[in-house]
């Protein structure tokens, strides 16, 4: 059985909407699938499924969840509080000794500069048991595995959204994998796709995330070598944005959401691809502006899809000449569509779907009208000021307000994306703070003079704010 990310060919013909020109629009709902917990990091990051009944989901709080029921049911199978899972990619292999699925749950790491362990993890008997592989990794290691994709024996893992751009590949079913920097054609990595085992995708951004663009780069050979389809160009009211998710409903039309670092309120955007990814172009979405970054993007047919970030979830049924915003699922009266911190959709099979975010969602073929298309975007999870002082020769301080409680993750890195300080997760109820930094690295030693980046990671929001040391 085949089964997408909401990223390879097929339809859902039965999910094909109603599209009148009143506001009375009719469009697939997602229902809230109640089984699955509540994430401890107030969402999930990423799932997979093999068939309806075989699915797992991961977040940042070190939880591998994996239901064999079709969702009646969940057991955790992972709890690793430094283990931030961001990916998860499985396979069935029945010849393995256990007979049993084999997966891969990638993280971004809370680790000092230098400190890879904990990057890459594996099961081999359906996640009874998973294990740190990060040791199988030759050449170069990523600081963080943002998306993992894998078709038959081959896998493919890239990373991360800071450090040295990083594409890692097994050909031998997980055995051994090969890291490759691929800096110079980007900057950073976040998701990939492969339409097969020869033609696949990568998306990320051309600089560090305080600036650049978003790239696309392609592979016609497996993954050997990779060459840059497409770059966008800076929307207005950005300070930076990059790729972060893909999706192909077609072996023709396949899309990319758009993340953004910003001040301000640019218009949110997609990219778009109709000739099977050879070219791009920018598609905007007009009434998604608060902090318009988006990340989950999926789309069930070439026409119909949805975009979701910072609070904000869109659909579009054209292709996104048009978007509606949704109202979010309101967990107390039952009203409204997910929510708008979505960050990967999945097609199981030609009429069922999943979607997470804060929560699980499944797609069904009921339909839903009139106020449920009234946006409702969700508050910021987070505001966060500028550091100061700054310059600074003593210690910074970088002030933020949460707007709900969440888990707070700050590192410092340099200009080139090297990590020099990591300071300790922490799960905070809503309020203000202010985090203090006194330009040492994890070692506590002063680090050079230069100009740093606070890299705030905090439930599903990625900000960066920019400080110079001087001695």
């Amino acid at each position: 059985m085949t089964v997408r990310r909401l990223i390879a060919a097929g339809t859902l013909l039965l999910f094909l909407p109603v599209l009148p020109s009143s506001a009375q629009q009719t469009i697939p709902l997602w229902d809230y699938v109640e089984t699955l917990p509540n994430s401890a990091s107030s969402r999930y990051d990423d799932m997979t499924w093999l068939d309806p009944d075989r699915g797992w989901v991961v977040n940042l709080a070190g939880e591998i969840w994996h239901t064999d029921d079709a969702a009646q049911t969940w057991t955790r199978q992972a709890e690793e509080p430094n283990a931030r899972f961001r990916s998860v990619a499985c396979r069935d292999y029945p010849s393995t000794a256990t007979g049993k699925e084999v997966c891969w749950a990638g993280t971004v790491v809370s680790s000092g500069a230098g400190n890879t362990s904990g990057m890459l993890w594996e099961t081999r008997d359906g996640g009874e048991h998973w294990i740190d592989i990060t040791h199988r990794i030759s050449g170069t290691v990523p600081y963080g595995i943002c998306g993992i994709f894998s078709i038959g024996d081959k896998a493919w893992a890239v990373g991360a959204y800071y450090g040295e751009p990083t594409i890692v590949r097994s050909d031998n079913g997980g055995q051994t994998w090969v890291g490759t920097p691929v800096g110079g054609l980007a900057e950073n990595l976040v998701d990939v796709y492969f339409k097969n085992d020869m033609e696949g995708y990568v998306t990320g951004g051309t600089e560090g995330l305080g600036s650049g663009t978003a790239v696309v780069l392609r592979t016609l050979d497996g993954g050997e070598t990779w060459e840059e389809v497409f770059t966008s160009s800076l929307t207005d009211g950005a300070q930076a944005e990059w790729g972060w998710k893909i999706s192909f409903p077609s072996d023709d039309v396949g899309y990319i959401s758009v993340e953004y670092n910003s001040s301000g309120a640019p218009t949110a955007k997609v990219l778009k691809t109709e000739d099977g990814g050879a070219t791009w172009r920018e598609v905007y979405i007009p009434g998604s502006n608060s902090s318009a970054g988006m990340q989950g993007v999926g789309f069930i047919t070439p026409d119909l899809g949805w975009v979701s970030g910072r609070g904000v979830t869109s659909v579009t049924t054209d292709g996104g000449d048009t978007w509606t915003q949704l109202a979010s699922y309101n967990p107390g009266t039952g009203v409204g569509q997910m929510d708008g911190r979505m960050n990967r959709f999945f097609v199981v099979n030609d009429t069922l779907a999943y979607g997470v975010g804060l929560r699980l969602y499944k797609l069904t073929t009921q339909s839903a009208t009139g106020t449920s298309l009234e946006a409702n975007p969700l508050p910021e999870a987070f505001t966060l000021d500028n550091p100061y002082p700054n310059p600074f020769n003593e210690e910074a301080r970088l002030p933020y307000t949460l707007d709900k409680a969440s888990m707070v993750n700050v590192a410092v890195i340099d200009m080139l994306g090297r990590k020099h300080r990591t300071f300790a997760s922490r799960y905070l109820q809503p309020g203000s703070y202010e985090l203090v930094w006194d330009g040492k690295d994890q070692a506590g030693v002063r680090v050079p003079a230069g100009g740093y980046i606070f890299l705030v990671d905090i439930g599903d929001s990625i900000e960066t704010k920019r400080v110079v040391f001087v001695k």
